[in-house]
């Protein structure tokens, strides 16, 4: 039966049964097949929420070469644990018990979750993206187990993040601060231990967008460049929750904060920030 003609609950159901079903070697084999690994690569986006991690995935996937799954692969996976799980929606590096993950972490569930996302990936050639938050603490791990596989990665001013994740889910300012803090120090010392990475500020895709495009596409190596059209046409949400061209609405954000918000970000993470580029006010 062709996957693409089961409705919703009989495919899962049917997913689910050949993966209790089949052998170990077999999943294995299908799932190479299925993905066509052997002449693709995984991308993996690395990044906090409200860090423009959308934004950056809506460029890549905008891109012929690149193939995409319909949701974030965290959602689409019995493999990988959620923040909604464990009490930490949008804040997962406060449970690293749960979420960081390296190379000597088990590396079951990575079948798994190559077996469910091939169900859901376009059955063409192209480059693998996947973006789920939490991947920032467990870059190391999917460097181990999803080969070959590159990473990029974004970092944003933490003041507009920890001002984007109050606004949505309600957490203090000083929960958003240890979070952005927590998860952006795992990145940053796993990233020399990645043999393909590329990181860069979300600023600075702001104000040079066409120059990161070109970037990306070397880092990809992609023989047809970036539309720059795709930074006209973002489907990516903004402050008023709204959706817009590529643009960066830090200083709203900012606005936003008090003098005692920004004193407690500081507080938090200020070292972090100045090691990023970031400037304390």
């Amino acid at each position: 039966m062709r996957k693409g003609f089961m409705v919703p609950g009989v495919r899962n159901a049917f997913r689910d049964m050949l993966w209790t079903l089949c052998p170990t070697t077999c999943l294995s084999r299908w799932v190479d097949r299925r993905l066509r690994l052997g002449e693709n690569f995984w991308l993996f986006v690395l990044g906090v929420n409200n860090s423009g991690t959308t934004a950056l995935a809506k460029i890549l996937e905008s891109h012929p070469s690149v193939r995409t799954l319909p949701a974030e692969g965290h959602f689409l996976t019995k493999a990988l644990p959620r923040g909604i799980q464990y009490g930490v929606t949008r804040s997962f590096s406060l449970r690293c018990d749960v979420f960081r993950w390296t190379e000597e972490s088990p590396s079951g569930p990575a079948l798994r979750a190559r077996y469910d996302w091939s169900w859901y990936y376009p059955d063409r050639p192209g480059i693998l993206l996947e973006k789920s938050p939490p991947n920032t603490l467990r870059a190391r791990w999917l460097q181990q187990n999803f080969e070959p596989s590159r990473f990029v990665a974004i970092v944003r001013h933490p003041y507009a993040v920890c001002e984007g994740t109050r606004r949505r889910i309600g957490r203090t300012i000083e929960h958003a601060a240890e979070h952005w803090r927590r998860a952006n120090e795992y990145l940053f010392n796993d990233i020399p231990h990645l043999r393909h990475s590329l990181w860069f500020r979300y600023e600075d895709l702001c104000a040079r967008p066409e120059e990161y495009l070109v970037k990306l596409a070397s880092f990809l190596d992609l023989s047809q460049p970036f539309d720059t059209r795709v930074l006209a046409s973002l489907d990516s949400p903004n402050i008023d929750n709204t959706q817009s061209p590529l643009r960066n609405f830090n200083s709203r954000s900012i606005g936003r904060l008090s003098r005692h918000d920004i004193s407690a970000i500081n507080g938090i993470a200020g070292a972090l920030m100045e090691r990023l580029g970031y400037e304390c006010l």
